[in-house]
C-alpha cells in the first residue's frame, strides 16, 4: 500500500503583505534626506525585532513590495538581500521571504539520543511533518545491509519533510523492518520513534553521521532553496535495547537553518 501526496511544500502563494509591514512602509519619507533605501531596510528590520510577526511568517516579495511603495525593484531587492544575509529573513524560492526561525546559535550537541521531533523543540521550533510517501516495499541492497534484512523482505519505507514552525528544513527518507508489528502506514506520527514505540521497541541508541553536500535540484525545490545551495547530509541507524538495527534514515537539512556544534573538553592531562 502506497500513500502519496505532492511532492512540494503546499505553501500559499501569498498576494498581500501582511499588516505590520504594510504599516511600517507607509511610514517612508521622502522628504527625508535618508536614502530610501536605508529608510525601507530600517523600517522592515524593525518589524522583525519587535516581533510584529512570528518566526516562519510570510514577509514580503519584491513585487509586493514595489506596489505598495512604488519603489525601484532593485532598492527593494537590496533591502531584502541585506535582511537575508543578516539572517532575519528566508528566501522560499517562487514563494518569496519568510521571518526566519529563531535558531540558539549555541546549539550543542550533547550524548543522548533525541529524535527529530525533540531536537527540533529544543531549538524553540514547532516541529511539522509532511509525507511525501509511505509505503511497504522491499529495501535496496545497502539499506537491507544496514538493516541485517534480506533484499526479500518488506520494510516500511517513508519520504518525509520536516518543518519548523511551518519552514521545511528536513528532506528525510526512512526504512523500518515490516516485521516489527507495523499495521497502519494511514496515521504515522511526526516521529518515527513514536511509531517505533507503539509497535513495542524501546529506542536505545544509534550511529549517525554527518557530512557537508550541495542539495541536488529536486530536493532543492522540496526545501525551498536554490539550486546548488549548501545543506548538511544525515545517515543514522537506530537500534533497539537489544542492539538490534530498528529503523534507517538518510536525509538533507538546510545549511542555513540547521547546524551542529560541539562542546568538546581536553582529557588528555595537557
Amino acid at each position: 500500500m502506497t500513500i502519496a501526496v505532492s511532492k512540494s511544500i503546499q505553501i500559499d502563494h501569498y498576494k498581500e503583505l501582511p499588516e505590520p509591514v504594510k504599516r511600517a512602509v507607509k511610514t517612508i519619507d521622502r522628504t527625508n534626506p535618508l536614502p530610501l533605501y536605508q529608510q525601507l531596510l530600517t523600517i522592515l528590520c524593525n518589524v522583525i525585532v519587535d516581533k510584529n510577526l512570528e518566526p516562519g511568517s510570510f514577509f514580503a516579495t519584491e513585487s509586493l513590495l514595489q506596489s505598495e511603495t512604488q519603489m525601484s525593484r532593485s532598492t527593494i531587492r537590496k533591502a531584502l538581500e541585506e535582511l537575508v544575509r543578516q539572517k532575519y529573513l528566508i528566501r522560499i524560492t517562487g514563494k518569496g521571504t519568510f521571518v526566519s526561525i529563531v535558531v540558539p546559535k549555541e546549539a550543542i550537541i550533547l550524548p543522548e539520543l533525541k529524535s527529530m521531533t525533540q531536537d527540533f523543540n529544543e531549538r524553540g521550533m514547532k516541529p511539522g511533518t509532511v509525507i511525501l510517501e509511505a509505503k511497504k516495499m522491499n529495501p535496496p541492497k545497502e539499506v537491507a545491509e544496514k538493516l541485517n534484512l534480506e533484499t526479500s523482505d518488506f520494510v516500511l519505507f517513508t519520504e518525509r519533510i520536516r518543518t519548523g514552525n511551518g519552514i521545511p528544513i528536513l528532506y528525510i527518507r526512512g526504512y523500518i523492518p515490516w516485521d516489527l508489528g507495523i499495521t497502519d502506514i494511514k496515521n504515522i506520527p511526526n516521529s518515527l520513534y513514536q511509531l517505533l514505540e507503539d509497535c513495542g521497541r524501546t529506542v536505545h541508541s544509534a550511529t549517525q553521521i554527518i557530512n557537508a553536500t550541495i542539495i541536488p535540484p529536486k530536493i532543492a525545490n522540496l526545501l525551498g532553496v536554490e539550486k546548488s545551495t549548501a545543506g548538511l547530509t544525515m545517515e543514522r541507524i537506530t537500534f533497539d535495547n537489544q542492539l538490534v538495527p530498528i529503523i534507517y534514515e538518510e536525509g538533507i537539512f538546510r545549511g542555513d537553518l540547521y547546524n551542529y556544534n560541539l562542546t568538546m573538553q581536553n582529557n588528555m592531562g595537557v
